[in-house]
């Protein structure tokens, strides 16, 4: 009985650990420098805050693999109850964080967008804004396809 309750406590302390981390990597972050329709503009927030939008795709990253130890530990504790149930569980998560780490690629990709890389010189400014724009619209995409499998992991937990 003291082994489930230090696996429960784990569980718990990792699934806090989750509300920080997906605030400022999937919505704060989001929210503060994305000015929805113009380009200009988010471009412009990003740049004067490169630090605080890169920490948001590390604290992104860090949110699925903190999420993925969450749901086997859950595992661990759920599995006498109904094994079934808790494998469909991680089944949902494991195919749902990579999903969403990969959409951070995303992300990633507007960095150099936006920072005078040489081999961009063709590109316009405006061209290179709207790109960036792109690729954060891209990244909600993937955000949106993820939260498919973050909603369904609930129904057998």
């Amino acid at each position: 009985m003291n082994s489930i309750n230090k696996t429960a406590r784990l569980a718990g302390t990792l699934y806090l650990l989750l509300l920080p981390l997906g605030i400022l990597g999937l919505i704060y972050v989001q929210s503060t420098l994305v000015v929805q329709g113009d380009a200009a503009t988010t471009a412009s927030n990003i740049l004067a805050s490169e630090s605080l939008f890169r920490f948001s795709i590390v604290s992104a990253l860090m949110v699925q693999i903190v999420n993925i130890f969450v749901v086997l530990t859950l595992y661990q504790i759920l599995k006498p109850v109904n094994k079934n149930m808790a494998a469909l569980m991680v089944v949902f998560i494991l195919l749902g964080a990579p999903i969403a780490m990969l959409s951070e690629v995303s992300r990633f990709a507007v960095l150099p967008l936006l920072s005078n890389t040489k081999y961009l010189a063709v590109f316009t400014p405006d061209q290179l804004q709207s790109l960036a724009y792109f690729f954060l619209d891209l990244h909600e995409y993937g955000i949106n396809i993820a939260s498919i499998f973050w909603g369904l992991w609930l129904f057998p937990m």
